[in-house]
């Protein structure tokens, strides 16, 4: 078994792979490592030559062109935004109150044959946000297949996961999801060739989730924990169900039949909606 660790998008991103052959394995999760540091340079909003640095000062005036990792990851959360009906949002300013544009898709344009972004005027903003680190874990773990690993476990700051194969006991690796305030365990999950991740309305650094529909921060929710197939996916829907609550439960059934929730309100009520292997 080999763990390597690296700090990106503000959070320390751990691999743990199994296997006989170490140095295989080390060599490996080094490429899956450098993908994510790349992914870094690509999507960072606090980077002025990011690809999502340069949108975000350029793209109001002039078509902007980036890495095809960075567009296809847009692609996706425009049709992320689509399906949660705006509750999960990569755009900051002012644009919704310009009248320019009624939706994220008309804020943010995109051009598939030249790889090139437009913003619908300078008050659109972006920022991916935890939805990167999910891509970053979806990059690195297909780096770690193609290579030929058979069993890991990544994680971007504990709150998004994803997983394939099996532990060094030969078992499925499992996750405790607690309860943000009493630390009581609610869920132990099972992960196989799956994302998990956990939103909660206030993060570690103290920072609260915004409700992009009202600008008020969100509380009548406490934390909202999704399990997909796609831990990009998976970003999203936690996001969006801390949003929009016990209301945005058929939404998410409707658009992942196969998928897990668990949803926290402030109240003290536990949802528990769609399949998992749970314990």
């Amino acid at each position: 078994m080999v763990l390597l660790a690296t700090y990106a998008m503000r959070t320390r991103f751990e691999l743990v792979l199994v296997g006989d052959d170490e140095t295989f394995l080390r060599a490996a999760g080094e490429e899956a490592l450098r993908e994510i540091a790349e992914l870094e340079r690509l999507l960072s909003r606090f980077r002025a030559d990011s690809d999502i640095g340069r949108i975000n000062s350029l793209a109001a005036s002039q078509p902007v062109r980036i890495d095809a990792r960075t567009f296809r990851l847009l692609q996706q959360a425009l049709l992320l935004s689509h399906a949660t009906e705006g509750a999960f949002d990569i755009t900051l300013g002012t644009w919704r109150r310009s009248g320019k544009a009624k939706s994220v898709a008309d804020a943010i344009l995109l051009d598939e044959a030249t790889m090139t972004v437009r913003l619908v005027d300078e008050s659109v903003q972006l920022d991916l946000g935890g939805i990167g680190k999910g891509y970053a874990l979806q990059r690195a773990a297909q780096i770690l297949r193609n290579a030929g690993v058979e069993s890991a476990f990544l994680h971007g700051g504990t709150s998004s996961v994803f997983a394939f194969g099996s532990n060094a006991d030969g078992e499925n690796w499992k996750v405790v999801i607690a309860h943000p305030i009493s630390g009581q365990a609610l869920a132990i999950v099972s992960l196989d060739d799956c994302g998990l991740s956990v939103s909660e309305s206030t993060t570690i650094e103290g920072r609260r989730i915004i409700d992009p529909q009202t600008g008020e921060t969100v509380q009548q929710n406490l934390l909202a924990a999704v399990v997909l197939p796609s831990p990009t996916d998976a970003e999203a829907w936690s996001t969006a169900l801390l949003v929009l609550g016990e209301e945005g439960l058929s939404l998410f059934q409707h658009h992942n039949p196969n998928g897990w929730t668990l949803l926290v309100s402030s109240k003290g009520k536990i949802y528990q909606v769609g399949k998992c292997d749970e314990e």
